[in-house]
Formats: C-alpha cells, structure tokens, sequence
C-alpha cells in the first residue's frame, strides 16, 4: 500500500508554484490541461461518508435460523482483522449473522475483496463487509454498492491506497521459496523489508512491503516488485526518480523462471549467464545444466564462488552438489525435489579392467554368463583308415544355443590360420585375434561371431531427461534377445567415485572384471 498526501498550502504560496503542478497564475481554478484524473493513480472516485457502523456490547447469539431485518447484519462495514479471525467468526461475532448465513455470504465477501483463499487473512488486512438487508422471508439480499461505498470517510489529508489483490496459494509458496533462495545469495541488509518512503515538499509517499515486495540488490540497492503491475506510471516516475537505486519489476512469482530472471537482470550482479552447460571430463563425460550462472563479483571465479540456479522440479544428486560445491559452485534450487533413485529392472555395467587378451574373452564371456573351456584340442582331421590325425589348440572353447565357438590368437603362422578356417568349414565360429586388438575389437570380434547385435559409442547412461545433467560413457551397450531386462553395458574405462555415485544414482550396478 502506497499512500501519497496532498498538503494544504496557502494560496499565496500556490500561485508561485510551477505550472507543472497544475494550478492557474490567479488561483481561481486549476488549468484542465493539468489535471491529474484520480484514476491515473488507481484510486476510486471518493464516494460520499457513510456513518460508522454501531455494534452492540451484546454478544451476538449464534442461531442458524434467520433474524428480523435490521440487525446488526443488515448494514455494512469495514473489518480490520486481528489475530485469530476468519471470516465466518468476524460475520458471527462481529455482524450478527447465523452460522448458515455466514457460509452463504463468504462468496460475496470474497469476491468483494479479492480473496482466493479464506485460510490466508493477514493481520491487519482491511475486508469490506457489504450491507445486506432480510426480505421478507427473512433470508438475507445483498445490497449493490461500489467497494468505495464501504470506504471509511477520509479528512482532508487525503489518502490515496492502491490495493493489490491478495495471490493465490501457489503464488504465495513460489514467492516463499524464491525469497528463501534470494536471502542465500544476498543476505538480507538491514531495513530491507521496511516501506519504501519517499518524502517532499508537496508530497509523501510509501508502499508497503507486505503487497511490493522488496529484494536486495547488490551494493545496497532495492528491488521492487509490482507483480501485478498495479503501480501507475506517475507513481513508478516518483519512485525511481527521487531514488535511482530502487529498481521495479513487474514478473510475478507463478512463473518463476522468468521471475528469476528478472530479479538477476536487475540485481547488479558482475555477470548473469542463462541456459549454462558445464563439462567435467571427457570420457566419462559428465555434463552439468544450469538455468542461470551467477559471478557477484569479477573475482567470484578465482574465490570459488560462483552460484548455479535450477528452476526445476528436480533437484541435483546430493553426491553431484557435493562435488560441484567442492569444485566452487554454490547450487542453489528453490523448487527442487529429490527424485527416488533407480527403478525399473537392474542393469548390469561390467568394468573390463585386463588388458590381457584371454583375461578380457574371460571376462566378456562371463558378463554372458558363458564359461569357457581353456587350451581345447580340437579335430581338424579325425583318425581315419590311413591312421592320420590332426588337431589344432584353441585358446578358449565354449558352446552357446547349440553353436559350437573357438577363440584363438594369431601368431604369425599362415598354416596355423588355415586350419583355424577349416574349422569353421565344420561348423565351428571361430574368432581369430591379432596382436594389436585392445578391448574394443576383442569385444566387437567375439559378440559379433555370438550373433549379438552391438555397437561401441558414447553412450548416455541417465535417461531421465528431467534431470539437470548428463553422464556419457564409451563402451558396448547389450539389449534384445539372450540379454537381462535391464541391459549390459561393457566398458574398460577408468570410474571416478563421482561417475559410479551417479551411475548407482540411475539404477547401475557395477561389477569389476
């Protein structure tokens, strides 16, 4: 509530006002050319005093039946509330009306004074009670008037009030949890959250805290917030002119990520960034988003103190905040919730860790659940009537759905690669490795020869696109036929704590090979 006075200056001084103030040089009438018309500054026509409203010292009785016409109900009024009111009490004990006819007025009353929510009376908020009058039935009629109608009279120090609507509830909880938000990156200075009051020689002025909402800036400054653009231009022009540090936005809290976004355009800060992506690693890559980025100060960098705030429903792992605030990130998420880890089947990732050839086939195999047979003689050619043999040694040898599998290493000797061909002349797959192959082209040779469709990628591990990062990873992703629900994902990569925290975080479990 804002409250401009108009002085009552002798008429000699008024002549020597500027003409700007609209008065004519003779004093006889105000120039209609200057006029200010009182709905410029949002304030109803005054309406004629009404005489105050007796109450009886007698309590009132709480019948629910109906009252004669002209009882305390039947005329108007305006309720300052105290503490402890609501509305049917303030309509039962202070205007007389039954517990029925309180309940079939409170639509009127709300709607009368911009009420959303009867729970959410303020102490000291001002409700107009219109004056009813009984038929002759007795039920209760409201009686048309204008909210001005209700007004108390006013003096001759004349107040102006600009009312604003009180929010809903949802507005009330995303301005409580952006101002929580707002104290964590500016501390509160002191006097913040008193009426901003503006003082001259022909006028006053002041708003109160409690409808304007006021936030710190940096250095001091104010921001103001006029989220139902209630304020006339007159009164905005009054404002930042007689003190420039005092900055006006007009977003409402219901749409918080442009809320935010103009209280940091607004708030002095050295640099705002939106729609930020940060990198930490490569392989794993973790990813970091951020909805806005904030360095307070052009050293926030060097000290390690640079803010990130997630406008989002979900809130980042406890185990990344904990490392983004020991890399220098301070995470702040006013409407974040934790999301339950996991869910849905398990999936399995396998940490190849050898770089010895048979170990990594081992290890490949075993993920599959398949367990090899180690230096296998097999039969190229059986004894026969000419009493020759012949038979060739394989690494590793195992059967799967009925299909017969060697693995071997090439060592140089074309003979030794004939007869592995000849082999597979017999129905034998056989897999035949070179020197060179790392884990890559041993898995990629092996799961190929066992009919399993795979690719090697970065692949992303969290599918949760709510979530504001991303974890990327090399390896061979396994799905379909022959594999778990929940998939295998083979990798020889190196895991940082913080990769396997996020990795558990999104359903995976690790086995280390």
């Amino acid at each position: 509530m804002f409250s401009l006075n108009r002085t009552i200056i002798p008429c000699a001084i008024l002549c020597a006002l500027p003409v700007f103030f609209g008065l004519s040089p003779d004093c006889s009438a105000m120039d209609p050319r200057f006029e200010i018309d009182s709905q410029a500054l949002g304030v109803p026509q005054q309406a004629p005093a009404k005489p105050p409203v007796v109450k009886s010292d007698r309590p009132a009785p709480r019948s629910t039946t109906a009252r004669p016409a002209g009882s305390a109900g039947a005329k108007g009024g305006v309720h300052i509330v105290k503490s402890g009111d609501n509305l049917f009490k303030i309509l039962m004990r202070d205007y007389g009306l039954g517990n029925d006819e309180a309940e079939s007025f409170i639509e009127e009353i709300c709607r009368e004074n911009n009420i959303y929510d009867i729970k959410r009376l303020k102490i000291g908020q001002r409700i107009i009670i219109p004056p009813v009058r009984r038929k002759p039935d007795g039920s209760l009629k409201v009686v048309p008037s204008r909210r001005s109608a209700a007004a108390p009279p006013q003096t001759v120090g004349q107040m102006f009030r600009l009312e604003s609507p009180v929010a809903p509830t949802r507005e009330l909880d995303a301005a409580g949890s952006i101002r929580l938000a707002w104290d964590a990156i500016l501390p509160p200075f002191r006097g913040e959250q008193k009426p901003i009051t503006l003082e001259s020689s022909t006028f006053s002025l002041s708003l109160d805290p409690a409808r304007y909402p006021i936030y710190a800036a940096m250095n001091g400054g104010r921001i103001l917030v006029d989220q139902k653009s209630s304020i006339p231009p007159l009164v905005k022009s009054l404002i930042t002119e007689k003190d420039p540090s005092i900055r006006i936005i007009t977003e409402s809290p219901a749409n918080s990520r442009r809320f935010l976004a103009a209280l940091l355009e607004s708030a002095g800060f050295y640099s705002v960034e939106e729609n930020v992506s940060m990198d930490f690693g490569t392989d794993p890559r973790l990813t970091v988003f951020s909805d806005f980025k904030i360095d307070k100060t052009p050293d926030s960098l060097i000290r390690r103190d640079v803010i990130l705030i997630n406008a989002g429903k979900v809130s980042l792992p406890t185990v990344l905040g904990d490392f983004l605030k020991n890399e220098g990130f301070s995470v702040i998420e006013p409407f974040g919730t934790q999301r339950p880890s996991g869910g849905g089947p398990p999936r399995q990732v396998y940490q190849i860790v050898s770089r010895n050839q048979p170990d990594m086939v081992d290890a490949i195999l075993s993920s599959l659940s398949v367990a090899p047979e180690r230096d296998r003689r097999l039969d190229v050619f059986a004894a026969d009537n000419n009493g020759i043999s012949l038979s060739v040694r394989a690494d590793r040898y195992f059967e799967q759905n009925g299909k017969r599998s060697v693995v071997t290493r090439f060592d140089g000797d074309p003979m030794t690669y004939t007869l592995f061909r000849i082999l597979e002349t017999k129905g034998y797959q056989v897999v035949i490795l070179e020197p060179q192959d790392g884990f890559r082209r041993v898995a990629e040779k092996l799961l190929s020869r066992m009919r399993f469709k795979n690719t090697f990628a970065q692949h992303k591990l969290n599918s949760d696109e709510n979530r504001a990062y991303s974890l990327l990873m090399s390896g061979i992703k396994l799905e379909g036929a022959g594999i778990p629900a929940g998939g295998i994902f083979l990798t020889d990569l190196e895991l940082d704590p913080i990769i396997r925290s996020l990795m558990t975080e999104n359903g995976y479990s690790i086995t280390t090979k």
